[in-house]
């Protein structure tokens, strides 16, 4: 049979042009499409939409988003896991998979891929029980063919035999770096408790043993149900289609139309008799499937969980986590909410479920010393049914009270059912009723102007994560309301959905409720109770309740039933004030009060010059922030803002103070870093954030959010949202924090606090090593050789448990006390005035709080910061460590090439030498992702995570040429690495390393060889990548601080001005992208990665599938004998391997002056670890290296 492409192609030979023209123009209108109802928008979205159907049956928006350096598409197809075979496990999962490996018009399996790594892109996709997305995003002039090349995997995939047979094991290795993930584990074992006959209690993932295809005819079977499977669900009318880029409408309509238009489906209906075995398996499953696309008929309620599977309820499911948590989870089935809409009551109850204000289940628990924090909402929420989740965490004392907390929260269920029932009423004459309705009213008003202020008043996300949410949306919502959807736009005071509010509440009843207790020491408890059980049988119903295990994580559980006396005690309650606990104030609760920090005034700065209130300017070249007060505190910097057009702003302060991880030392007149100091510093101000957030919720909750926390460089209090309160409300938490402890009827530094936070460090670090993935660990290590400054997690573990509240208030006094360097960024809808008059009250705060303390005597200081060392040239480091995580069946390899040519800063602060460097390992960390990956991942199935990226950490040191006689002044020398991590249960950690190593052998072969069009390619992209605009304050703002932070000490303590800090590094950088030549990355990769004097970390991890052994290690040292490694198998190895390394540091490069040789000697060998412990540090320093990258 002839295409109409072929007909049309022919016709262009045998016809006059006029003739060519008038077929394609009525192809053109056979392919036209249906116009869709428009998206609605917020006033701050300055993107244009269109809404299309295809003739074929699919959904498409396209926007047009002017702001933006790239292009994403995305499809959501409406299919999952849901629709798995019994049998075929995973196979929805599979076919994602598949989906990327090829089409009949391009059938290389990595072109995809390759494509976007040469064009400054990437890809992804996931799969869920209901459907499944796709996404890619690629510099905006390389869009067509990437997505030419996107579309044909729908239009003409090919799920070729081998492929099939090789991606099994890829799917086999993402469940495998799931068994040791606490989340996945416990949601199995939900899984476990549901109808076994629902779609919801499949397993999703898969793996070999469901996906079998172990001999030929069975990889046969596979795939022809994998076709079956993707010819049923893989529908034009099944799927919508996202693009977001800066292309006209037009374009991206011309992009999308022709290229998806072509898509058929291949679903042909027959007659079950004349199905083959592979369509009849499909067909049969496709039936559980809820269909939840938008315009379908609406679903029954069909819940996965109902007492009568366990025989009665509530039941008490407890299970064992890996990490040293205190969970409890109260699980309630409840309709589903699909055809409500906006009336959702789901918006309401976890309104006030999760309220942590005055009044609230929070407030009432936390005052009783038994939770850390409660979060409410939907666990699932499916077209047939939902699931409603109280998740508590709890304090020591609160797992031993764990009923006082479910007694707690059913008295607040009904209260509120109390409440609704009365409001429903609707009766004026009884003033307890009146109220009532009037209460709830109001917080119904107040959460609709909330979330229309945040939908009014956002900045645009990026393309690559807006279009998939989006592309799930118009699929489930349609298009109109497909981004306002939750947004509660056309809800008022009186559209309060009152009735379906009192029936889900009337729902979240004992009788209706699965009790989970997640915490090693439940799970003692059910052991002792199995135990007792074994000895009398009769005591636990056989089959349901006791001792389980779950089918394919095989991890154990334990199903109870709940005394009758606390059963009977939760049916009583009904929401009257009367006490029923001597342990929880339960007559404190009550509804929340007005919200005061909901913002009324949002008009613009009226010191901004009209064109700047006409609309956001993203690509507005971003102007620093102006230095506009010093003083002996600190220097406030300001930027008003003019690209964003946001009643918002930001403001920032870091305190910058030598107490934070240091003591002093009196006898030798220096700063010596303290192990301790730096602990007490973290739990100090976790402590201090767990204390005022019943009092700042309110504000959270209207948009103002902070964070007050431990830095590398000193402790960061960040305030942002919208700009009204802003400048009380920061004021206010710095107040708080400055208060004399002991002077104060309030003082955050209480035991009701200090313990349940202790409490926490201490489980987070005992468990740490028996919980987390293998490239963790790998992680730590590396970090411990390079970073730490300190003893290890088991000393960090002694220093807290003798820690008490004295030792923190004595550091809180001292801290306070201590000279201070501030810096201070307020940016935004914010004047320069108004950000003078919160500087000089800030500083008031700062003064008054010393003065009342008496400020220290000590007048030598010093600033803290993140510290480094650095390798020795040519020295190769292997580090060899055990999992301790006995679920861990990965081993893990991760390689750290470091450049022993500081990273460029930017200006006058780096030489040549090192921008051209710099901008070399950047761009062949761009070019290495992609052929590390094919190579490693898709060809050899060495394992699922397989990754490669530059890394970009500072070290902070004094600068000998401009120390004063009261302080030392700080420098920054930047630090690139080459990073690759592969995790792998195939083969051992060591084989491993050498097959990488055998990978960048030939890596180096292709770089010395690469065509000058895709050596260009990659330059380009790379050098558009680092140019894209910042679109949203808080980026742009993070980003300034970070350069404020490391380089304002040194160029100002020069006499520079501050318009000489290295803003436009990054444009430095993408300059000198452009202009490398081959020979420029050769000799980079020479230096860092091939050469005789590269530096290198290689640290070994293994799992349960290849342990550490002594014949694995000697045979692994023995064929690296002759090339100078160091191997390290102990802490005690580590340890005295980095007391010989230096720090990195500019100045060891050339000779410099000594400033204290006695406080350099502690900076290099002290003990201590940044940000109170290794395992911290290794997580804030991802953080803080996400932002250095940019810098």
């Amino acid at each position: 049979m002839l295409h109409l492409s072929s007909i049309i192609a022919a016709s262009f030979l045998f016809f006059p042009y006029p003739v060519y023209s008038l077929i394609m123009s009525l192809t053109q209108n056979t392919l036209k499409p249906t116009e869709l109802p428009q998206v609605i928008k917020g006033s701050s979205d300055w993107r244009d939409y269109r809404a299309l159907k295809l003739p074929n049956g699919i959904t498409c928006v396209l926007v047009h988003d002017k702001e933006s350096k790239t292009t994403a598409c995305s499809v959501s197809v409406g299919v999952g896991a849901s629709a798995d075979p019994r049998d075929l496990s995973g196979l929805a999962h599979f076919a994602e998979h598949m989906c990327f490996l090829g089409s009949e018009e391009y059938p290389k399996e990595n072109e995809f891929k390759s494509y976007l790594s040469a064009h400054g892109g990437r890809s992804n996709a996931s799969t869920s029980m209901s459907q499944t997305c796709f996404k890619f995003d690629v510099l905006a002039p390389h869009a067509e063919k990437a997505i030419d090349i996107f579309a044909n995997f729908f239009v003409c995939p090919l799920f070729t035999e081998s492929g099939t047979g090789r991606e099994v094991n890829a799917v086999d290795s993402e469940n495998s770096k799931n068994v040791s993930n606490d989340a996945r584990r416990r949601l199995q074992i939900l899984k476990a408790l549901a109808d076994s006959h629902h779609h919801y209690s499949k397993f999703s993932t898969g793996n070999k043993e469901t996906l079998f295809t172990n001999d030929e005819q069975q990889a046969a079977f596979v795939r022809e149900v994998l076709l079956a499977f993707h010819r049923r669900h893989y529908r034009p009318d099944n799927m919508s289609v996202v693009v977001v880029g800066p292309q006209p409408l037009n374009e991206l309509e011309d992009f999308i139309v022709g290229r998806f238009a072509k898509m058929k489906s291949r679903h042909v209906i027959k007659e079950e008799t004349e199905m083959t075995v592979a369509e009849k398996l499909v067909h049969d499953c496709a039936k559980d499937l809820p269909n939840d696309s938008f315009g379908s008929p609406s679903v029954p309620y069909h819940p996965s969980f109902r007492p009568e599977l366990q025989g009665e309820w509530p039941v008490l499911l407890t299970t064992k986590p890996l990490q040293s948590v205190r969970q409890l989870y109260m699980y309630f089935p409840l309709p589903p909410t699909r055809d409500l809409g906006d009336a959702s009551p789901y918006s309401i109850l976890s309104h006030l479920l999760g309220h942590e204000g005055p009044g609230s289940c929070f407030a009432v628990l936390q005052d009783a010393e038994l939770v850390d924090a409660i979060s409410v909402g939907p666990r699932l929420a499916e077209a047939d049914q939902s699931l409603m989740q109280v998740s508590v965490s709890l304090t020591e004392k609160g797992e031993m009270y764990w009923k006082e907390v479910v007694t707690t929260v059913f008295q607040y269920c009904r209260m509120l059912e109390k409440i609704g029932v009365n409001a429903q009423k609707n009766s004026s004459n009884d003033e307890e009723v009146s109220k009532d309705m009037e209460t709830i009213k109001r917080i119904w008003d107040e959460i609709g102007t909330i979330r229309r202020l945040n939908f009014h008043h956002a900045s645009p996300r990026d393309a690559f994560s807006f279009a998939p949410n989006l592309a799930n949306s118009v699929r489930k919502n349609g298009t109109e309301k497909c981004l306002s959807l939750g947004s509660l736009l056309d809800e008022t005071r009186d559209s309060l959905p009152l009735d379906s509010f009192v029936d889900f509440i009337q729902r979240m009843v004992p009788d209706n409720c699965i009790i989970e207790r997640c915490s090693k020491s439940a799970w003692e408890e059910a052991e002792k109770l199995h135990s007792s059980n074994d000895n009398n049988p009769s005591k636990v119903s056989t089959g349901v309740f006791g001792l389980q295990t779950e089918k394919w994580y095989k991890v154990n559980y334990y199903l109870s039933p709940i005394p009758m006396k606390d059963v009977e005690l939760w049916k009583r309650l009904d929401g009257s004030d009367v006490g029923i606990s001597e342990l929880v104030q339960i007559d404190n609760l009550h509804l929340p009060c007005e919200n005061q920090f909901i913002p009324r005034d949002l008009s613009l700065c009226s010191d901004l010059p009209e064109e700047a209130k006409n609309g956001p300017r993203i690509s507005k070249e971003m102007d620093p922030p102006n230095l506009i007060a010093e003083n002996k505190f600190g220097r406030l910097w300001h930027r008003l803002d003019d690209r964003y057009c946001l009643p918002k702003a930001s403001v920032s302060i870091l305190l910058r103070n030598p107490r934070l991880d240091s003591k002093y030392d009196e006898t030798n007149d220096s700063w010596t870093y303290d192990a301790a100091s730096s602990i007490y510093s973290s739990i100090m101000m976790s402590v201090f954030n767990d204390a005022l957030a019943q009092e700042s919720y309110e504000a959270e909750l209207a948009g103002l959010t902070w964070h007050f926390n431990k830095a590398s460089a000193g402790l960061v209090l960040k305030c942002s949202g919208y700009s009204e309160h802003l400048t009380e409300f920061a004021l206010k938490i710095l107040s708080h924090f400055f208060q004399d402890q002991a002077a104060v009827t309030k003082p955050f530094l209480n035991d009701r606090y200090v313990g349940p936070t202790k409490d926490k460090y201490l489980r987070n670090f005992k468990s740490y090593f028996e919980s987390r993935r293998a490239d963790a660990y790998a992680a730590y290590y590396t970090d411990f050789l390079l970073a730490s400054r300190g003893k290890g997690i088991d000393y960090d573990v002694e220093v807290i448990e003798s820690l008490t509240l004295d030792h923190l208030q004595s550091h809180h006094n001292e801290f306070v006390s201590s000279d201070f360097r501030t810096e201070c960024l307020y940016a935004g809808n914010i004047s320069e005035k108004e950000a003078m008059k919160f500087f000089q009250r800030a500083n008031d705060i700062i003064f008054n709080a010393r003065k009342q303390l008496a400020e220290s005597s000590i007048r030598k200081t010093y600033l803290p910061g993140s510290f480094e060392r650095k390798l020795n040239p040519g020295e190769e480091v292997h580090l060899h460590f055990q999992s301790q995580n006995k679920e861990e069946q990965n081993g893990c390899v991760l390689m750290t090439f470091q450049s022993a040519i500081p990273s460029f800063k930017g200006g006058h602060l780096s030489s040549q030498e090192s921008l051209v460097q710099s901008a070399a390992i950047r761009t062949i960390c761009h070019m290495l992702r992609e052929p590390l990956f094919n190579t490693l991942r898709t060809q050899e199935q060495l394992g699922y995570i397989v990754s490669s990226y530059y890394d970009r950490s500072v070290s902070h040191h004094p600068l000998s040429d401009c120390s004063a006689e009261s302080s030392f002044v700080n420098g920054a020398t930047p630090i690139d690495s080459i990073v690759v991590n592969v995790l792998s249960k195939k083969i051992p950690p060591p084989v491993l390393t050498e097959r990488i190593d055998k990978f960048l052998d030939t890596f180096r072969e292709k770089l010395s060889n690469l065509p000058e069009d895709e050596l260009r390619h990659h330059k380009d992209s790379l050098s558009k990548k680092m140019l894209k605009p910042k679109r949203a304050l808080g980026e742009e703002v993070q980003l300034q601080l970070a350069k404020i932070t490391d380089y304002a000490p040194e160029v100002l303590a020069r006499g520079k001005s501050p318009s000489e800090l290295p803003w436009n590094a990054s444009k430095d950088l993408a300059n000198a992208v452009v202009n490398l030549n081959r020979a420029d990355l050769v000799n980079a990769w020479d230096n860092v990665v091939a050469g005789k004097r590269r530096s290198r970390i290689v640290s070994h991890v293994y799992g349960s599938t290849f342990p550490l052994d002594k014949d694995v290690s000697n045979d692994f040292e023995a064929r690296y004998k002759n090339k100078s490694v160091i191997h390290l198998k102990s802490m005690e190895g580590l340890s005295q391997k980095r007391n010989m390394l230096q720090q990195y540091s500019a100045q060891n490069l050339r000779p410099q002056r000594r400033f204290n040789s006695f406080l350099q000697r502690k900076l290099l060998a002290a003990a201590g670890i940044v940000g109170s412990s290794l395992l911290v540090y290794t997580i804030f320093r991802k953080n803080e290296n996400k932002t250095a990258k940019e810098r």
